[in-house]
């Protein structure tokens, strides 16, 4: 498999990430890559690690589960975020000389399953700031763009923070830092925003800010899955940051100063330039 992009990552497809805070590349990745990750996901619902979640209720339709951090565990994900294009992409669309990785996330909506992935902001789950904070979302199947991840065009440009909620019930606050609010229903504002959404398929790349808005609506093909791996990726102005909560996953991170690079090989491995 090819540890670097495919194909370069252009001017103006950089232009448009810093612009609308989210962009698809297509064919940036061998899909070699995620034929590997869609191994690791079958792995990770075989069995589960200490930071899974089951976003469905009981008696919902289908199945939806998340789960966080499995390059600490499984090693086509730790392979991937080591190995694979994604600091070299990450340090391009972020104009960045250094790339570190931070952490990434399965999401798997088996067929019919009904229940969203809220609209939220994912850098303010995280004790990280700095703005050259990019998330890339990677297919492992081909998905319709009424069923892939979503972004509000702009939204990274607001200089707002919304609370954190959970994805299970977008009613539950995780944290909800000072002058925080809760997300609106974005769906529900008619033509006042405009929604970014794309066709993707494996080798294809969403790529967008770690504050700019997104959601995902449920999968209700009645046979296909829709199963992608979201990864973090830290460019050079990012620093240590503290939230009101912490989830567990970040306990690793206590023992660094507000303030600090993000530079510890064990937390945050230095994925460009290549070592």
């Amino acid at each position: 498999m090819d540890s670097n992009p495919l194909r370069p990552v252009t001017e103006a497809e950089v232009s448009a990430y810093e612009a609308d805070g989210g962009v698809c590349l297509r064919g940036v990745v061998d899909p070699g890559w995620l034929a590997r990750l869609a191994d690791g996901a079958e792995e990770a619902l075989r069995n589960r690690g200490p930071h899974h979640y089951i976003q469905s209720a009981p008696g919902d339709a289908g199945f939806f589960y998340t789960e966080y951090f499995l390059w600490r565990r499984l090693a086509p994900f730790r392979d991937f975020a080591l190995n694979s294009p994604g600091g070299e992409i990450a340090a391009r669309l972020t104009r960045s000389a250094q790339v570190h990785f931070f952490m990434d996330g399965l999401f798997v909506k088996e067929p019919q399953t009904e229940r969203p992935s809220a609209w939220h902001q994912d850098q303010v789950y995280y004790p990280i700031d700095g703005h050259k904070v990019v998330i890339m979302w990677f297919p492992l199947d081909s998905v319709s763009a009424d069923t892939a991840l979503r972004e509000v065009k702009g939204s990274h440009r607001w200089g707002r923070s919304f609370s954190a909620v959970m994805l299970k019930d977008d009613d539950a606050v995780i944290q909800q830092d000072q002058g925080h609010v809760r997300p609106p229903d974005f769906d529900a504002e008619g033509d006042r925003y405009e929604i970014l959404s794309w066709d993707v398929a494996p080798g294809d790349c969403i790529a967008f800010n770690g504050m700019a808005v997104h959601g995902a609506r449920g999968n209700v093909s009645a046979a296909r899955r829709r199963r992608a791996v979201s990864t973090t990726w830290l460019g050079d102005d990012t620093v240590m940051g503290y939230r009101s909560e912490m989830e567990p996953q970040y306990d690793p991170m206590l023992k660094l100063a507000k303030g600090e690079r993000l530079v510890d090989e064990e937390l945050f491995p230095q994925v460009w330039p290549k070592r």
